[in-house]
This record gives structure tokens, C-alpha cells and sequence, in this order.
């Protein structure tokens, strides 16, 4: 499969992914490459569209997609000019049917955004600005990764509206993605506030 160009669109290389002549799985080192010069905004995409679905719910699969969505945004943050996957991870593969069900799922939504991204607001989207959502995404893909009841979404939430921003150089998609990033913090937050302070009165009822 060719790499995708900026002239398609977001659904059509996304969709390519799942064609089934490439085999009945697709390993994430095949993916980025097919992802082409758009490489980190759809990689963010394609890892993060399935914890911002209600599937996120399997047990596990946070951590399935979290971790790869670390390493990748840590070299966006870094300058990386693509980016790149060890080995070991790299290797990594799913089923083309599987990844077919998520985008069917996503498909009204990434219809929708796609309509309404485009360049504006460009001082958000520079070289500089990059490397600053890069360290806001390993942040999230950190909470996303994170055994979390109903803590996984809105972090996905957020990386998606970030890498909709990078695809579409939108810097009004930064802003939406830095606000959700905001309120992904303070759940996170809240949810480990109100399990420390359980167990802060588990251990004052046992020992008095």
C-alpha cells in the first residue's frame, strides 16, 4: 500500500488500512507507512479513535493503544521528523476486520470534523507549537493508559481533536483539544482524590 497523501482525506486513508488485500492483519509499522507525510496527525487518530469509542470499555485495550500513542507523541514533542516504533512494537499487528468495525463506528464523526477543520489560527500549529501538543499528548496517552473507570475517554477525546489539528494545520482544533486535555486532568484528578480519600478512611475505620 502507498502512503497517503495530503490531498485525500482523513476517511479515505484511513479506510485504506482496512483493505483486505493486505492481508487479514495490519502491523502498526505497515500502518504509519501507509499514514505517509500526515504520519504523527493520523497515527494520533487511528490509536486514539478506539479509546474515545465506546469500546474503550474491554478491559486492557487502554493500555493496547496508550502505549504506542506515548512513544509516538513523545517524538512529535522531541522534532521527530515521522515517527518511528521500535522493533518489538512495531511488529505489532491487529485485525484489518476489527479496525474496519472501529472506523464504521467513527465514520459520522470524522465526517463531520472533517468538514469543519482547516488552516486558520497558525500560529497554534508551528513547528514550536507541535513539540508543545506533543508533550500535552504524552500526557494524555499517559491517563489513557491508566486503569481508569471512565477515565480513558476523554484523554482519547483530546488527542483526537490534537491530531485533527496537526492533520488540518487547525489551530482552533488545538484550543478544543487543550480544553478537553484540561477536563481529562481535573477527572482524573477527582476520581484519584476520591480513591485516596477512601482509603483514608478505610485505614482511620480499621485503626481507629
Amino acid at each position: 500500500m502507498s502512503a497517503g497523501s495530503s490531498d485525500e482525506t482523513i476517511v479515505a486513508v484511513l479506510k485504506r488500512l482496512t483493505d483486505p488485500a493486505g492481508g487479514a492483519r495490519l502491523s502498526l509499522d505497515e500502518a504509519i507507512e501507509v499514514l505517509g507525510d500526515r504520519g504523527y496527525g493520523l497515527a494520533m487518530l487511528l490509536l486514539s479513535l478506539p479509546m474515545a469509542l465506546p469500546i474503550s470499555a474491554i478491559p486492557g485495550i487502554s493500555t493496547v493503544f496508550g502505549i504506542p500513542l506515548i512513544l509516538i507523541a513523545a517524538q512529535l514533542m522531541l522534532g521527530r521528523h515521522r515517527p518511528w516504533l521500535p522493533r518489538w512494537l512495531g511488529a505489532k499487528s491487529f485485525e484489518r476486520a476489527e479496525l474496519a468495525r472501529v472506523l464504521d463506528m467513527a465514520l459520522p464523526w470524522l465526517d463531520r470534523a472533517e468538514k469543519l477543520v482547516r488552516p486558520r489560527l497558525g500560529l497554534l500549529v508551528t513547528f514550536a507549537a507541535e513539540r508543545a501538543i506533543g508533550t500535552l499528548c504524552v500526557l494524555m496517552a499517559a491517563l489513557m493508559a491508566m486503569p481508569i473507570v471512565l477515565g480513558n475517554q476523554p484523554p482519547a477525546i483530546a488527542i483526537s481533536l490534537f491530531a485533527l489539528a496537526l492533520i488540518g494545520r487547525d489551530g482552533l482544533f488545538v484550543i478544543l483539544g487543550l480544553a478537553v486535555a484540561i477536563v481529562s486532568v481535573l477527572l482524573v484528578a477527582a476520581v484519584l482524590g476520591a480513591f485516596a480519600a477512601g482509603i483514608w478512611l478505610a485505614i482511620r475505620e480499621i485503626f481507629g
